[in-house]
C-alpha cells in the first residue's frame, strides 16, 4: 500500500457493543438523500442513522427483530427488512412507525425503485415482491419466483437485478437493455 492509499483509508463508525453508536452484526446499509448513513443493526434489533462525520443522529428499535436491510426513499421514508418479524416496516424520516408490509418468510433485502415502488427480497418464500408505497398494497403481477434471492437493486429503467444464490447468478427482471 503505497502512502497515497493509505491517506484515502476508510475510516470506520460505531465498534461492538448495544451503546448508542454501536453495533452487534451490522448487516444491511443505506445511504439518503441527506447524506446520511442508515444500518440494520441486526444483533441489537435496531436501524441506527448517523451524519457522514459519523455522529448519530437517530435510532430506530423496540419493534424490531433482526433487521437486516434498510433502504430509503427519495421522501426520506425508511424501509426496513424487519427479518425476525416477517414484515418490512416502513418509518417516517423522523422515526415515527409508518406501516408494514406483506407477510414474509425471511425478507432479506429491501430497495426503492426509480418509480417509487418497495423491493423486497424474500428468502423465505424464494420471491422477490413489489408493493406501492403510497397504498401498502402488493403490486399483482410484480412477484417473481427465484432460487434463494439475496440482495435487489433498481436498474432506473422500471426494472429490478437480483442477486439469485441459490443459482449462482444475477438476475435482470424488467425491460431488456
Amino acid at each position: 500500500m503505497t502512502t497515497s492509499e493509505a491517506g484515502t483509508l476508510p475510516r470506520a463508525i460505531g465498534g461492538p457493543g448495544s451503546g448508542p453508536g454501536q453495533f452487534r452484526a451490522p448487516s444491511g446499509i443505506a445511504v439518503d438523500g441527506r447524506g446520511q448513513v442508515w444500518v440494520a443493526d441486526t444483533g441489537n434489533h435496531r436501524v441506527q442513522a448517523f451524519t457522514r462525520a459519523g455522529a448519530l443522529v437517530r435510532v430506530l428499535a423496540g419493534r424490531l427483530n433482526a433487521p437486516e436491510a434498510v433502504a430509503v426513499d427519495a421522501a426520506g421514508n425508511v424501509y426496513v427488512a424487519d427479518t425476525g418479524n416477517h414484515r418490512v416496516a416502513q418509518y417516517s424520516w423522523q422515526g415515527r412507525f409508518v406501516r408494514e408490509f406483506g407477510t414474509f418468510g425471511r425478507p432479506s433485502a429491501v430497495a426503492v425503485d426509480a418509480a417509487g415502488r418497495l423491493l423486497v427480497d424474500d428468502t423465505g418464500h424464494r420471491r422477490v415482491a413489489r408493493f406501492d408505497t403510497r397504498t401498502g398494497a402488493e403490486l399483482p403481477d410484480t412477484t417473481e419466483r427465484i432460487s434463494s434471492p439475496r440482495d435487489v437493486a433498481d436498474d432506473g429503467a422500471g426494472g429490478v437485478w437480483v442477486a439469485e444464490t441459490g443459482n449462482h447468478r444475477i438476475v435482470h427482471f424488467g425491460a431488456s437493455a
